[in-house]
């Protein structure tokens, strides 16, 4: 009875050893519910590296790095998902407003004369297997584009960046703020307005030119030219031009070649017609915009969250549990040689 009386004293000993073991390396397992907890707000890794390329460029040029406003990235993010959706690239949003109208609707107050855009500008890109290096040397080699890229006027900038069908598209909102315009509400111009009304000082003649010998038109698109005015120069219409060069807007750019007229097609004498030039709004022009099919299906770029540690969680309980095997071996082995002793 001695002998019994010790074996289930030592058997008991085991018992209150490996039982908090147990439950130690049970609790060293993160559970589901844990791992569903939000973590801290991340930023988008694609969007990271363009304010990173945009600040590395200004920092060789030895300019001030650009300031990240969190208006101005979700103004920015929300328009790059808007034109990755459309496939089309845009300054305008969905309800027709500029990137300076955004600004001031997120609660950035614009500085600068808010009637000619204030001292706001956007850049917007697309492509395939860009990186963000890639995307900066494209703005910079346009003369227009590199402005919002190089100057001292802005302070602050956002990014925003989306992908659709693995074309990814870039947004960068740059500007400088004003607590005097904080507040300020403008109109906003209808996107479906046939002749926008002329603002600003100065003219613009937009000069025809001549037809091919097979009857064709072209015009390049020069500075201040918009389409309605090219469209009054030419006698033709807005429509008919859209429709022409495949645009989904009223958008043109500085540079691009119009289709006026398709060849063999009898044309009458073009007439040089005078019109006010239209505000360019702090606005940069960008690359010319290909209509693409609207039927996209969206999907946000996601933003990567960090995997659950089950490595390290494992190897810790694995560690546990060996060893209170281990110990459980021990003290069965001596319980027996007890047992064999008393015998």
């Amino acid at each position: 009875m001695a002998g019994l009386g010790i074996i289930f004293l030592m058997n008991r000993r085991l018992f209150l050893i490996t039982l908090p073991l147990l439950l130690l390396t049970l609790s060293l397992f993160p559970s589901e519910k844990a791992g569903a907890q939000p973590g801290p707000l991340q930023t988008n890794p694609a969007a990271q590296e363009l304010i990173e390329a945009v600040n590395a460029l200004r920092d060789a040029q030895g300019l001030p790095s650009y300031q990240i406003d969190v208006r101005l990235m979700e103004i920015a993010q929300s328009h790059a998902e808007y034109i990755a959706e459309k496939g089309v690239l845009s300054h305008f949003s969905a309800n027709g407003k500029r990137p300076y109208q955004r600004a001031l609707d997120a609660g950035y107050p614009v500085a600068g004369n808010l009637s000619l855009g204030g001292i706001f500008a956007e850049n917007i890109h697309s492509g395939i297997g860009l990186t963000a290096e890639d995307v900066v040397q494209v703005w910079q080699g346009h003369s227009t584009n590199s402005q919002p890229l190089l100057s001292e006027d802005y302070k602050d900038m956002g990014v925003g960046v989306a992908i659709v069908k693995n074309v990814t598209y870039f947004v960068l909102d740059v500007g400088a703020a004003d607590s005097s315009n904080a507040g300020a509400i403008l109109a906003t111009e209808s996107p479906t307005s046939t002749l926008p009304a002329a603002t600003g000082t100065g003219g613009a003649v937009v000069v025809p030119n001549t037809p091919q010998s097979d009857g064709q038109i072209l015009h390049v698109v020069r500075r201040n030219e918009a389409l309605w005015s090219i469209a009054l120069a030419y006698g033709t219409t807005i429509d008919e031009l859209k429709f022409l060069n495949g645009l989904a807007s009223d958008e043109i750019f500085e540079g691009q070649t119009l289709v006026i007229r398709l060849a063999s097609t009898p044309t009458p004498e073009p007439t040089s017609v005078a019109v006010e030039a239209t505000a360019t709004f702090g606005i940069p022009t960008s690359t010319a915009t290909v209509p693409v099919t609207a039927t996209i299906t969206f999907t946000p770029t996601p933003i990567p969250t960090p995997p659950a540690t089950f490595r390290s969680g494992g190897m810790v309980a694995g560690g546990i549990i060996l060893a209170a095997l281990i110990a459980a071996g021990l003290f069965s082995l001596l319980g027996k040689k007890a047992k064999t002793s008393l015998e």
